[in-house]
């Protein structure tokens, strides 16, 4: 069950009310020089980095890694004389990070907080700095930052106008597949759900899956199921989800994309392929399934795996009509990968300047370059860069035109734990789509009645 504001602080140490005024009792995170080094330099962007020297970033080492803050760590220190930057990758952010909110200790400068172990932001605002002072820094050409970064991100990490965090990656969701393999067999990647169930028995009959989930990682066909709904209903549907209300999973477009999807699942065309890199490995080395439904993360987490000639590529998810509410080529884009600086680290203006580091556009060309995903830096992909996955991902964003939408309520209010056990029961034809859609709204009335968690409302 998703995590409370009051139950999370509590476990730390942290009263729940007036958090932020609790004294850090430091253990100095980075080693200090070992000569008394020069005051640090101001600069243009992003500006002094704390009277510290030290800066401490504990970062999740997921798809992308970490080499990319510690790239934008060592470029401030080049600017900044006697700066040390020092970089600490962990994989499970609430367990290694959480403790150091507690009331007797100090959290790092800059938190990466991500994966499947994420610190629940909802319980951690007033223990977080607000960013509205890094959003207003300009460059040297008087650009301020908010205006070079997509909207989707600053939408992402603002709980109740307050911006506590930052995402990083440009996450563009979509049906993931072989650009190679379509085109060998002569197929396309349908824009409706009853298309879809042609496309099923074409894949049979050449004896693969049209899906394949991890057992962890069956919420990914959440995403497949709300973007959809999302594109056929309207905003209504997304404002409904988002917002946790009565009877959002009863809406037609809702009920309509899961029953599209367990029909599949009936007609044999959905397979398990174990835990979610082997699923993976089954649809992209072993070709054992046609698509896969991710975000722009599965570029890198394949890399290894797939055949040289695999093409990778995405298109959007399929509608329930031809004439949607949202156009067809609409997409879910999410600003994900976020960046926190906990207002009581040891050098929080050191937390700043080094996500202002990496904000910059030469970074997230750097980054775009290595991960092969957009940023949320806006016109910072290489030009020069041939990728066919990044590519499709252009491609997409340039036509959804407006029809480019969000939502968040799952990761948000921690529910991915809860509802990972429903969709892998779903996918495994144990459970209805009525059933499904019942026992999510049930999750999210508990959530949304109960007054320890912090809500967040969309329009």
């Amino acid at each position: 069950m998703k995590v409370k504001r009051r139950t999370f602080l509590a476990a730390l140490g942290v009263s729940a009310v007036g958090a932020a005024a609790c004294t850090p009792t430091p253990a100095p995170p980075v080693p200090p020089p070992t000569a008394p080094p020069p005051s640090p330099t101001p600069t243009a962007w992003p500006g002094r980095p704390g009277d510290s020297l030290a800066v401490e970033a504990v970062v999740f080492d997921g798809a992308f890694g970490t080499s990319f803050v510690r790239a934008a760590g060592e470029r401030l220190t080049e600017r900044t004389p006697g700066l040390r930057v020092r970089v600490t990758p962990v994989t499970a952010v609430a367990t290694e990070v959480g403790p150091r909110f507690a009331a007797d200790a100090t959290p790092p400068d800059l938190v990466g907080n991500s994966g499947a172990d994420a610190l629940p932001i909802s319980a951690l605002l007033d223990e977080l700095l607000p960013l509205d002072g890094l959003l207003a820094t300009t460059d040297d050409a008087g650009s301020r930052l908010s205006d070079t970064l997509f909207r989707t991100a600053l939408t992402a990490g603002s709980v109740d106008d307050r911006q506590v965090a930052l995402p990083y990656v440009l996450t563009v969701f979509g049906l993931w597949h072989s650009a190679h393999r379509l085109a060998a067999e002569g197929w396309t990647v349908p824009a409706t759900w009853d298309a879809m169930l042609d496309l099923g028995e074409q894949a049979k009959g050449a004896g693969m899956a049209l899906f394949v989930y991890g057992t962890d990682a069956a919420d990914y066909y959440l995403e497949l199921a709300v973007s959809s709904a999302i594109k056929e209903g309207g905003h209504e549907v997304r404002v409904a989800l988002d917002n946790l209300a009565d009877g959002a999973w009863g809406h037609p477009a809702v009920l309509g994309v899961l029953r599209g999807l367990e029909e599949c699942v009936r007609a044999g065309f959905v397979m398990s392929g174990g835990e979610y890199l082997e699923a993976q490995r089954e649809w992209s080395r072993k070709g054992r399934a046609l698509l896969y439904p991710a975000g722009s993360w599965i570029a890198r987490e394949i890399a290894q795996d797939a055949p040289d000639d695999f093409e990778l590529a995405a298109v959007p998810v399929p509608t329930l009509t031809s004439s949607p509410a949202l156009s067809p080529a609409g997409i879910h884009l999410a600003a994900t990968e976020p960046f926190l600086v906990p207002r009581r680290a040891v050098n929080p203006d050191g937390g700043l300047a080094l996500l202002r580091e990496l904000l910059t556009a030469e970074a997230a060309a750097e980054f775009s370059r290595e991960n092969l995903v957009p940023t949320v830096v806006r016109n910072s992909v290489p030009a020069d860069l041939s990728s066919s996955a990044l590519t499709s991902q252009t491609r997409m964003i340039a036509d959804a035109g407006d029809d480019l939408f969000s939502w968040r309520f799952a990761t948000h209010y921690g529910l991915t734990a809860d509802l990972n056990p429903l969709w892998a029961r779903f996918l495994d034809g144990r459970l209805s789509a009525e059933a499904l859609a019942e026992q999510t709204q049930a999750l999210t009335d508990k959530v949304r009645t109960d007054p320890e968690v912090e809500h967040y409302t969309v329009s």
